[in-house]
């Protein structure tokens, strides 16, 4: 799992960081496929026991991205597996995304 999901890259260093093709034709060093996990919520993760109970015995085999309003300061407990995974927004992106999902 990456150390930290925040970060101060604007929508163009993360497009450009993210159409980065790689020049060698292997990695040099042994790494475990990924699967990626975002989570969009106005508030607090919803059913939170249960992705805990989920990824439980899976670490490093995934990365957990949490994408929240950002007038929820609520913070996980450090031994959970959403603990330091939010993503900052700006409000207005915020409500962007959930118009989006919402039709």
């Amino acid at each position: 799992m990456p150390p930290n999901a925040m970060h101060n890259m604007g929508d163009k260093e993360l497009v450009w960081r993210a159409s980065m093709v790689p020049k060698i034709p292997e990695y040099p060093f042994h790494r475990v496929p990924e699967v990626a996990f975002l989570f969009l919520t106005k508030g607090p993760v919803l059913l939170a026991p249960l992705w805990e109970k989920f990824f439980q015995g899976h670490a490093g085999m995934y990365s957990i991205y949490v994408h929240s309003n950002p007038s929820f300061n609520l913070s996980e407990p450090q031994g959970s597996v959403f603990y330091g995974r939010r993503i900052p927004s700006k409000l207005n992106a915020f409500s962007v995304d959930i118009t989006l999902f919402s039709h």
